[in-house]
């Protein structure tokens, strides 16, 4: 096809161009880049340009920060260490413990996974056992100020303890040992919540439960007693008739705390949880279950146990004692 068939000539469709182009001292066509900055001041660069502008200005207020920083002197199997906790905020409640997802990772042996639960509320630190296996208490260096998820306790509320200065939590309610075994941790505050270091104004406690001891009622017997057989020897345990279940397991807070030598007994591995005339009514807990007379029954179920019948609680492997109980009468 020719140009004179309806398509223009190379030259003159693009003929400005061309001379554009062949011009030894081309001329720019388009205008020069606009560049504009959008974002935020900063406080330095507002007070410094006011400062080039108009002379001396008042402080830009800052905004308080979101909460407090958290010191913690740790003793576990690590040693002695520090830990510093950012950002602390009243009401928010921070676990301790030797899993992962804590805020607050110990590492000690019979350190549960989410041990307790500490929380900053009115000016004061408190702490509350979370179901761990051992308990807590808080400790002065002359004495115990409080205990949470200990032996013997039986009250379906959670104790809450204040960890008042210079106190310690001890993961352990009653066994005294190593750090090691038992971490403890030293509470110190540091930062404020933009308020004024003023004393503090009188606060209302948090929920405790009562003072009022919880044994003060001497439970009645039922007539049935445990022959206990385990690693520290043999010993018998009346079954009360209230309350119930009766618990049992190598948990602090369990009616009967089996020893910590039968790793196979769980923290709570078996309840008692109905007795009559002939014997008893029993749920399992335990992941390894329980043995009578050579018949096992696993974890989640319920049978009967009857008078005079030894309980095998638990695996037994190579190298860890056998615990059982023999359920007796004795009106």
């Amino acid at each position: 096809m020719t140009p004179g068939e309806g398509q223009s000539a190379p030259d003159e469709a693009y003929g400005e161009l061309l001379a554009e182009l062949r011009s030894s001292d081309p001329q720019p066509t388009a205008q020069p880049y606009r560049v504009s900055l959008k974002g935020r001041w900063s406080e330095l660069d507002v007070a410094q340009s006011t400062a080039r502008d108009k002379g001396p200005v008042a402080a830009v207020p800052r905004t308080p920060l979101a909460g407090r920083t958290l010191e913690v002197e740790i003793e576990d199997a690590h040693g002695h260490r520090h830990l510093t906790l950012n950002g602390v905020i009243a009401g928010r409640r921070y676990t301790v413990g030797n899993g992962e997802g804590s805020d607050i990772v110990v590492n000690g042996k019979y350190a549960s996974r989410r041990h307790c639960e500490i929380w900053l509320d009115k000016g004061a630190w408190w702490v509350t056992d979370n179901g761990s296996t051992n308990g807590l208490r808080v400790e002065s260096a002359k004495s115990v100020l409080g205990r949470s998820g200990g032996d013997g306790e039986k009250s379906a509320g959670q104790t809450v303890i204040e960890v008042v200065p210079e106190s310690r939590i001890v993961l352990s309610g009653l066994a005294r040992g190593e750090a090691a075994h038992y971490p403890r941790l030293l509470l110190k505050i540091a930062g404020d919540l933009g308020t004024p270091a003023t004393p503090l104004a009188p606060r209302v406690p948090a929920p405790t439960t009562p003072a009022t001891p919880i044994v003060a009622a001497r439970p009645h017997p039922s007539g049935f007693v445990l022959s206990v057989n385990m690693a520290t020897g043999e010993r018998s345990v009346p079954i009360p008739v209230e309350p119930q279940p009766f618990r049992i397991g190598r948990s602090r807070n369990q009616s009967l705390v089996i020893d910590w030598a039968h790793e196979g007994v769980s923290g709570r591995h078996a309840d008692i949880v109905e007795l009559d005339e002939g014997g008893a009514k029993v749920v399992v807990h335990g992941d390894n279950g329980v043995t009578i007379a050579g018949v096992t029954h696993p974890q989640g179920s319920q049978f009967r146990w009857q008078a005079g019948e030894t309980m095998s609680l638990g695996r037994t492997s190579a190298g860890e004692p056998e615990c059982t109980l023999t359920l007796l009468w004795k009106p």
